[in-house]
């Protein structure tokens, strides 16, 4: 009977922790793409260009990136719920830092503490769901997470433009920096960290024969293996691209290819996380109950995103069915792509280490975001301003930046593995 009651518990205390981590969660993505909605409202407050309002927008790439292998090795020895809870606190005071900015440089510096504050959180997800999900619920759930985070960027679109036009951007902040602040005293004070070890028979049997488990096991020793480093470099491009596109220069190019409003180009932009949202969870199950090799899902999904590149090119202006394809698809891909990736990571790093790998990996996305979200900016400022707005021509060779990148992202999937790394 006692045994019956503590897995009801359980049951009960891991949807609680799924729940409330999700919550935080779809501010994480709501913050990395909201910059586009708001970047002529941001162009006109500080009188600033497009490069200048790109190293505004990456400076929460930047932190966020540096802070992994900290946010990774304390996930490991304080505990998911406690790294959540204090982030989200810091998150929290970027957002009211961001809404009373007088001028662009406090504007970066709230950018900067949002980053440092939405860094602490996919980390520790990780690691909680390790723990509180078995191996083969891992994937799914890793998918819905990401869905409930894409439809925070899908708030971050057509509703956060329109927040913006009734009640202005700061005030819009300011809002998201109370809400933020409730969730960070619920992750503080509702959710439980996970008792036992957080690793399954199968773990502990690949882990090592001295029954001692992962825990032993240095985790930097990950930066020994090739693969640890190929992974690091398709996450630096994949994602680099996709989020410099999605997060600031999709809304104002739609805006001048298409010559429509801002609202319907951000209803258009809200296409690529609704795809995100359907195929996160859609390919993590898959990776769960399906598929055998989680690389070759990689390379199919990378196919895909590089054919979504072709389309941002050269398909535009065919009709709004082939806009609508192209976006969505690109976000299909990419959702796969992530769910399907940590998947792999999973499977091929040992449990007790997992956060602290996951750390060590997890800043390359977010610097590919930054260091792509200023060279496309300075690539389109070699284009015509007129009235504030690029012509589409502006946004051209930026854009075929990106189709090569996820072109060479596709060839370089080719060397990964499915076996567990060596070295770890």
């Amino acid at each position: 009977m006692a045994n019956k009651n503590n897995l009801k518990s359980e049951n009960s205390n891991r949807w609680l922790v799924f729940f409330i981590i999700s919550a935080i969660y779809f501010f994480v993505y709501f913050h990395r793409v909201s910059t586009s909605v708001i970047a002529q409202d941001i162009l006109k407050a500080f009188n600033i260009n497009a490069t200048a309002l790109g190293f505004m927008s990456s400076m929460y790439f930047y932190l966020y990136a540096f802070e992994q292998p900290l946010v990774g090795y304390f996930t490991d020895k304080l505990g998911a719920r406690r790294v959540i809870a204090y982030c989200t606190l810091a998150a929290a005071a970027g957002c009211f830092m961001f809404a009373l900015s007088p001028g662009i440089g406090w504007a970066s510096a709230g950018r900067a503490l949002i980053g440092i504050g939405v860094g602490g959180v996919y980390v520790p997800a990780i690691k909680a769901f390790s723990q509180w999900f078995e191996k083969n619920e891992f994937a799914t759930m890793i998918g819905l997470l990401i869905a409930v985070g894409n439809f925070g960027a899908v708030i971050a679109t057509t509703p956060l433009a329109w927040a913006a036009n009734n009640w202005g951007w700061r005030i819009s902040f300011h809002i998201i920096g109370w809400i933020s602040l409730t969730l960070a005293i619920g992750a503080l004070f509702l959710i439980k960290d996970f008792n036992g070890s957080g690793a399954t028979i199968e773990d502990e049997q690949s882990s090592g024969q001295d029954g001692t488990g992962s825990k032993e096991i240095p985790f930097y020793k990950a930066l020994l293996s090739l693969q640890f480093w190929i992974l690091a470099l398709i996450f630096f491009g994949v994602y680099g691209i996709v989020i410099t596109f999605q997060g600031l220069w999709a809304t104002p190019y739609l805006m001048a290819v298409l010559e429509t409003d801002r609202i319907a180009a951000s209803r258009l932009n809200m296409l690529i996380p609704v795809g995100f949202i359907v195929g996160a969870p859609l390919f993590g199950w898959l990776s769960d109950r399906i598929f055998k090799s989680k690389v070759h899902v990689i390379i199919w999904l990378l196919a895909l995103l590089t054919l979504s590149w072709t389309g941002i090119l050269f398909g535009m202006e065919l009709g709004m069915l082939s806009v609508f394809s192209i976006l969505f698809f690109m976000g299909i891909a990419t959702g796969g792509f992530v769910s399907t990736f940590w998947a792999h990571l999973r499977e091929i790093i040992p449990a007790g280490i997992l956060g602290s790998v996951s750390g060590l990996l997890n800043p390359s996305p977010f610097l590919g975001v930054a260091v792509f979200q200023v060279l496309t900016g300075a690539l389109i400022d070699r284009g015509r301003l007129i009235d504030g707005a690029y012509l589409p021509d502006a946004y051209k060779s930026s854009f075929m930046l990106c189709f090569l990148v996820s072109c060479a992202c596709l060839i370089i999937s080719f060397f990964l593995k499915d076996q567990r790394v060596q070295n770890v």
